[in-house]
Order: structure tokens, then C-alpha cells, then sequence
């Protein structure tokens, strides 16, 4: 086969919410096909592989020496990334991963040596580098565009969690590291480094949250070494998804809302009993650009046609993680943690 032929062989990696959306994404990614796919709950496996034509693989070593598969899309639990990561590079797999890298800086320093020693992609699950405008409006901050900025505000809806595990810090991180992650790494993106965090919040809705002793809501603000303030407010409360984000400089603001005014605004009157989807959704900017361009952009790197520059690196997914595990340390423990 040819270069120009050439097709990167994918399996996922967990067959749950998010490997959903991924597999979704797929179908319009160019010269990119998922294969198959593995999950221990076996039913959720067949579900999935027979929604999307897969294969069923009984587990991830036997997708792993399967020499026909050139990468793995790991959408497992959180607390398992760091392992899957690892024995896939080891195995000579590419690896797409969702987020967070890991749940402990241990793991994460872990997989950034096992990337630093293997010519193998690895990507991971940031998938706001790649929603319209943000890449934009990275492009116009380094341009100087808003003079230097002074602060930034976002405010992220996430869906209610479909697992305990979730909420529980050892397994999933709760709502800061399992949500708040993405915008720590678009903050770290568009201000650099943090210096300090502080937060405030708690457990004010779910049982599941109470349970576990980790917030449902809460608000981050992060002193960046640049002098710069971001303040970040993340609930999985809202009923919604997606988000908002302004961020304000000494010659200018920019202003991005994803809740209001994506392309389209959707609104199915619920049901009883309820169906996936009722109630608002947003259909177009996130879900459709954000996931499939960033597996776009993956496999286009796997083929040697991106350079990488887009994608959150190892060092800067595992930045991403230190500043979501201080954040709930500050909550915890009532201070300002400097990092």
C-alpha cells in the first residue's frame, strides 16, 4: 500500500459516554478507521461494536498484540490512563488517551518518560485546542492583539456524571479533574504557567458528590507566573454542557459563549421516561469540531502530515494534572497552594 493509501488502524480502548462521542467522530475522519474495541463490562462492548461495525476484542493485551492495529484510543476510567498508556507505547502502539493523563503526578512522570523514549504519537484527549474559536483566539493573544492579558473567566457546564466512579477521587478525581482539566490546560494554553491556585466550592447536589467528600461546584482562580488571573467556575449541576470564556487584556477582550451561540441550538421537550438528549443541546461547535479535528489531527500525525504543535504534549498534560490535584488541595486544606 501506498503512503497516499495508507489507512491508521484504531481501536478503542473502553466502550462507555466519551468512547461514544470518539467513535461518532470517526466517521469523518480521513484515512483514519476505528477497528474494534474492548470493555470488561462485555454487553457495553457489543453495544458499541454493533453500533459502529467493530470488532470485539476480549482485552486490551489482545488488542495490543494485534500487529494489523497501528494505535489505541484509550476512553477508560481515569484511574487506569497511565498504565494503558504506558503498555501501549511499549507494545509500539500510537496512543490517543482521554484526559486527565493520570491521577497522581507519580503516574503522570511515568508516562512522560515512556513518551520522552519512543518515536510513537501521543496524544491526549484536550479537545478545546481544536474547537472554533479557541485556536483563533490563542492565535490573536500570542499576536498581541489584546495588549497583554490581565485576566480570563470561564464558566464550564458538565453533564451530570453515568458512573460512581466518577466522583470518587482515587477512581475519577471528581468534577475538578475530571472537568475542570480541560480548561486548566486551555488556561495554561493562553496565560502560561500557574504560580498559585486558591478555590472555593463544595458538594451541593449530588448524592454521589456528598458521598465521596469532592465538590460538585466549584470556582478556581489561578495566579499565572505571567501576573495574569484566571478564574474558572465548573459545575456538573447545570442540566448542560459546554461553556463560556472571556478573557480581557490592556488593549482589548475577547469573548467566547458555546452555551448560546453555537451554529445551532437544539431543544427536545423530555420525556418520561427520559431519552438521551432531551432538553437543551448544542449540537455543532464541540462536538462535531472539537472531537473529530483533534482525531483528525491525530491520525494526520500518525501519518506524518501534522507536526504535533496543536497537541497538548506529555509535560503539558501532566501540568494540566498539578494544577487540577492543587486546586482541590486549596478546597480541602482552605489556602492558597503555591506550586
Amino acid at each position: 500500500m501506498s503512503d497516499a493509501e495508507r489507512e491508521v488502524r484504531v481501536a478503542l480502548v473502553g466502550a462507555g459516554r466519551i468512547a461514544r462521542v470518539h467513535a461518532e467522530a470517526y466517521r469523518s475522519v480521513a484515512r483514519g478507521r476505528l477497528v474494534a474495541c474492548t470493555d470488561p463490562v462485555a454487553d457495553v462492548a457489543q453495544g458499541l461494536a454493533r453500533d459502529y461495525d467493530l470488532a470485539v476484542a476480549p482485552d486490551l493485551d489482545a488488542l495490543l498484540s494485534d500487529p494489523d492495529l497501528d494505535a489505541v484510543l484509550i476512553a477508560s476510567p481515569n484511574a487506569v490512563h497511565a498504565d494503558q498508556v504506558a503498555r501501549a507505547l511499549s507494545a509500539g502502539k500510537h496512543v490517543f488517551c482521554q484526559k486527565p493523563i493520570a491521577l497522581t503526578l507519580a503516574d503522570a512522570d511515568r508516562v512522560v518518560a515512556a513518551a520522552t523514549g519512543t518515536d510513537r504519537v501521543v496524544q491526549f484527549g484536550f479537545m478545546l485546542r481544536f474547537t472554533p474559536p479557541v485556536p483563533q483566539l490563542r492565535v490573536r493573544l500570542a499576536g498581541g492583539e489584546l495588549g497583554s492579558p490581565v485576566t480570563a473567566q470561564a464558566a464550564i457546564f458538565g453533564w451530570e456524571p453515568s458512573a460512581d466512579w466518577f466522583y470518587d477521587p482515587a477512581s475519577g478525581g471528581g468534577v475538578i479533574l475530571d472537568t475542570l482539566v480541560h480548561f486548566a490546560d486551555l488556561m495554561l494554553w493562553l496565560l502560561g504557567p500557574a504560580q498559585r491556585v486558591h478555590t472555593e466550592g463544595g458538594a451541593y447536589l449530588l448524592d454521589g458528590a456528598r458521598r465521596y467528600g469532592s465538590p460538585d461546584n466549584a470556582v478556581v482562580t489561578v495566579r499565572h507566573a505571567s501576573g495574569a488571573v484566571s478564574s474558572m467556575y465548573v459545575s456538573w449541576t447545570a442540566g448542560h454542557g459546554n461553556f463560556t470564556l472571556d478573557v480581557y487584556g490592556t488593549a482589548g477582550r475577547a469573548s467566547i459563549d458555546l452555551v448560546h451561540q453555537q451554529a445551532m441550538n437544539l431543544f427536545r421537550k423530555p420525556t418520561d421516561p427520559p431519552r438521551p438528549g432531551d432538553g437543551w443541546a448544542y449540537p455543532d461547535l464541540v462536538w462535531r469540531y472539537g472531537y473529530g479535528d483533534e482525531q483528525q489531527y491525530f491520525v494526520d500525525r500518525v501519518l506524518g502530515r501534522a507536526d504535533g504543535a496543536l497537541a497538548a504534549t506529555p509535560q503539558e498534560a501532566r501540568e494540566a494534572l498539578r494544577l487540577v490535584l492543587a486546586a482541590p488541595q486549596s478546597l480541602d486544606e482552605q489556602r492558597v497552594v503555591e506550586l
